[in-house]
């Protein structure tokens, strides 16, 4: 489990410097390069992995884990521990046992129901969004954000949205060496 760091810079590192990856892109990637086949990774992360319009860092993700789930937060979730107001997501993530060539829905973007650009797994589970996508004006221009639902206690709201989160954690054997 993890809480990266966010921001539209890069990390050098000459496994991954060709995949010209975000900071937050690269810590997903690097960290499940290194988890055991069968691991379950939970990060948080910007809305932009999964929202971005270019899909190469999600098909890089999907040919390497299976997308369990993920929970779109409202853009005040961390304004009063971490002082920021960004729409950031969890992505609940399995490492595969071996790469494979596949392009599931999750890489690529949809519209929600009131037409904003999403990403389709958001898209198809609008049950998973913690809150409201709504265009609001940004430093760059428009953009989407998820605003807070104050209709009902954000505790018992993303309680909801793990509650659809499935996956399984397969036992592990471990042989012991003798010296």
């Amino acid at each position: 489990m993890g809480n990266i760091p966010f921001g539209s810079y890069q990390i050098a590192d000459k496994k991954y410097d060709r995949l010209g990856l975000y900071v937050h892109d690269y810590f997903i990637v690097k960290t499940l390069d290194k988890l055991r086949p069968g691991g379950i990774m939970a990060v948080i992360t910007t809305k932009g992995t999964m929202d971005k319009k270019s899909s190469d860092v999600r098909k890089y993700i999907a040919q390497r884990a299976e997308l369990l789930g993920a929970i779109r937060l409202p853009d005040n979730t961390f304004s009063k521990n971490a002082g920021t107001q960004i729409t950031s997501d969890i992505l609940f993530l399995q490492k595969r046992e071996r790469v494979i060539d596949i392009e599931p829905d999750w890489i690529h973007l949809n519209e929600d129901e009131n037409g904003l650009a999403v990403n389709s797994y958001f898209a198809e589970h609008p049950e998973m969004i913690v809150g409201k996508m709504e265009m609001v004006s940004g430093p760059y221009g428009m953009e989407s954000t998820c605003m807070p639902d104050t209709t009902r206690p954000f505790a018992q709201q993303l309680q909801e949205a793990v509650s659809h989160i499935d996956g399984e954690i397969e036992a592990v054997s471990y042989t012991h060496l003798t010296l």
